[in-house]
């Protein structure tokens, strides 16, 4: 059994494209469910209670180059009793970095199941009380950028003068 908190967290995108083994890790909400079935997800699938919400820790294994083909593409969750829940990995390499969701695991590669320990309160801390707002940085603007393509000497006239007449 792997303890999660002691794994080593990615920390930028030179380590995730080396890893040759990755996991992310996340929670996923369940929704304001009626208490009972709330119980049923905590005994049955491995959730617990926060803040009367219930959420479900995943944990996803695979290559880098998998977890960013499949991104976009949504894991279904079914429960009992028809209740189901998907959950979705946008593909935002930075967000995923800031969130520390991203872990290498490359030296588990070749093992046949890997499991983990239930980490109730790192996970409650790292993802939810602790969780802050990713802001998406502003790409700077170049100011000597010219705004649009400056024609070719010889092609067309350029802006401003006139062309030299024989």
């Amino acid at each position: 059994m792997i303890r999660i908190s002691t794994l080593p967290v990615i920390e930028n995108a030179e380590q995730f494209n080396a890893a040759t083994l990755i996991l992310l890790v996340d929670v996923l909400f369940v929704g304001d469910t009626p208490r009972k079935m709330r119980e049923h997800i905590k005994n049955n699938h491995g959730g617990f209670i926060y803040d009367k919400k219930t959420y479900i820790p995943i944990t996803l294994t695979g290559t880098p180059q998998s977890l960013l083909a499949n991104a976009g593409t949504p894991i279904v969750f079914k429960f009992d009793h028809g209740f189901q829940n998907d959950y979705h990995f946008n593909g935002n390499l930075d967000a995923a970095i800031f969130h520390k969701k991203l872990y290498d695991i490359s030296h588990l590669a070749g093992q046949s199941s890997i499991q983990f320990v239930k980490e109730e309160e790192f996970i409650i801390e790292r993802y939810l009380s602790g969780a802050r707002v990713y802001i998406e940085p502003e790409k700077e603007a170049k100011l000597l950028a010219p705004i649009t393509k400056m024609p070719a000497i010889g092609m067309k006239a350029m802006k401003g003068l006139a062309p030299v007449k024989k």
